[in-house]
């Protein structure tokens, strides 16, 4: 055997053409996470919407049962029940309006039209807490109607995160330029309420949808969304709606309207608009 030929079979790659090859496959690794960087992001937002949904059902369940109450107890001319039953049925519905204006515009419209709803919620509430009459069967059973409808919507509907984003604006901004000055449930004076109630429906969508991805790319982001609302909540937690300083819940509200805007592209979503169809 030659053994001088064999010798020339093992031969060693020169250490230059190892390097290259190491920053060949070096990129092609970074440019694979990349790739994957996006579609990875989008799925956290989908499975937080996801997460969002059965919170949603729980409130629009909870608003249908009390709605029902509400109409059982004005067939039976209990006037106190029916009250109690109509306050209760606005807890869930209030915390459910990040969803509701956007996503189910028609059903929102005819459950909770203000301040001249001639059906809904504040049909309702001019009888009952305006006049102490329970003859409003009608109209309970309508509500009734709707918020069934509303149940079926939340099971099915498919939840986008831009959409959600945009609710969260579009109730944020709507606490502050309209609700403030006094209140939205004006005749049964529980307009604190709905305020107190549309906060935690903020708080909950951000921090179950958005919060998870915004403190993983820039945590002082999602802590200033935090802080905002919390500042809100501080706000709304007084003994009585005149006790709430309009032109500082106003400040406060377009600040976090800006803010939600702004940590869009965080999310690698849109900036968020205030019209109700921008979905």
């Amino acid at each position: 055997m030659n053994m001088k030929h064999c010798c020339r079979f093992p031969a060693v790659r020169p250490p230059r053409a190892v390097s290259q090859w190491a920053v060949v496959l070096s990129i092609a690794a970074q440019g694979a996470a990349l790739v994957g960087t996006e579609p990875a992001r989008a799925a956290a937002l989908d499975d937080g919407a996801e997460q969002y949904r059965s919170h949603l059902i729980t409130d629009v369940d909870r608003t249908l049962a009390s709605a029902r109450t509400l109409a059982t107890s004005a067939a039976a001319g209990d006037l106190a029940g029916a009250k109690r039953a109509w306050i209760e049925a606005r807890v869930g519905w209030e915390r459910s309006e990040v969803f509701t204006a956007g996503f189910v515009p028609e059903l929102d419209r005819d459950i909770d039209a203000w301040p001249n709803g001639a059906i809904g919620f504040h049909a309702i509430e001019a009888k009952l807490f305006g006049a102490s009459r329970t003859d409003f069967q009608n109209e309970a059973n309508e509500l009734v109607h709707n918020l069934s409808a509303l149940s079926a919507r939340a099971r099915d509907t498919a939840l986008a995160p831009q959409g959600l984003l945009e609710g969260i604006v579009r109730l944020a901004f709507e606490l502050g330029e309209s609700k403030v000055d006094g209140g939205e449930s004006r005749v049964s004076g529980t307009s604190l309420d709905d305020m107190r109630n549309n906060v935690d429906g903020i708080e909950l969508a951000w921090r179950t949808i958005f919060a998870p991805t915004a403190e993983s790319r820039d945590r002082q982001v999602d802590m200033g969304m935090q802080r905002s609302i919390e500042e809100l909540k501080a706000m709304v937690s007084v003994g009585e709606l005149r006790n709430v300083d309009p032109d500082r819940l106003r400040i406060a509200t377009e600040e976090l309207v800006l803010k939600l805007q702004s940590a869009a592209p965080l999310l690698d979503l849109k900036k968020p608009r205030l019209e109700a169809d921008a979905r």
